[in-house]
């Protein structure tokens, strides 16, 4: 179990805050952290991202022990099935149609994390001596960025930067990337919205998580940055201490 928290700010621009997350427990006390950001008009990624997080809570909080070899296919079978119950919100509702939501989560092992995403809200693993970014994001621009037509510079300031190729809610079927990474090599995991990364670059972060003298204080750290690059977008973080295994 980590020792986590969830920071969540509106931001300078928004009149409302879309992002939803949470920290939940299920019945043998393994731990979940989930971060999601919604999209679409007339409060309704307000309403799609909170309907992702709020049905995580109620499914895992009502589940025994999931065991190791179950995780990514319970992960995957979970996001699923609440992807078509969001889809099937927004299709049988005027005013959510079109809405969806971002979506990545952790599973916590004593030794190692199963981390799931769909679209481009992030997992990083961070030590002394790098910020790594676990998931991969669903964008137009980082496709371009992975067949070499941009740089990751280049990508932070493209006009089509926020368009997304993989979202919950916007089709019927949609698939999870999952990753599994042992954790006995870092110090902090980091769930976060595009809201804090579009602001605050990754060197940025490790700098702040490497100076703070505990959790609070990083994860203090981290949203007072945002805010001060004036974040146009709502800004949401999980912060997770990392024990490590006994070497």
């Amino acid at each position: 179990m980590l020792k986590a928290e969830l920071y969540t700010d509106i931001g300078h621009y928004r009149e409302q805050n879309e992002d939803a997350g949470g920290i939940f427990y299920n019945q043998t006390d393994q731990q979940l952290l989930v971060i999601c950001d919604g999209m679409g008009g007339h409060q309704a990624g307000e309403v799609a991202a909170r309907f992702v997080v709020d049905a995580i809570k109620e499914r895992f909080e009502a589940e025994n022990l999931i065991e190791e070899h179950q995780a990514e296919s319970w992960l995957k079978r979970l996001l699923q099935s609440i992807n078509r119950e969001l889809y099937l919100l927004a299709e049988t509702n005027q005013s959510y149609q079109g809405m969806g939501t971002t979506c990545v989560c952790a599973l916590i092992y004593d030794h190692h994390m199963v981390i799931a995403n769909i679209g481009d809200s992030r997992a990083y693993l961070i030590n002394e001596r790098r910020c790594d970014q676990i998931t991969i994001d669903h964008t137009f621009v980082n496709q371009l960025v992975m067949l070499g037509q941009i740089t990751k510079e280049e990508a932070y300031h493209h006009p089509r930067r926020h368009i997304i190729t993989k979202v919950m809610g916007t089709d019927k079927l949609v698939t999870p990337d999952i990753f599994t990474k042992r954790t006995h090599f870092y110090q902090y995991l980091l769930l976060n919205s595009d809201g804090l990364t579009d602001y605050v670059k990754p060197e940025q972060i490790h700098d702040i998580l490497m100076h703070a003298k505990d959790l609070k204080s990083a994860g203090d750290a981290l949203l007072n940055v945002a805010q001060k690059e004036e974040a146009k977008d709502n800004v949401s973080f999980i912060l997770a201490e990392i024990a490590g295994d006994p070497v």
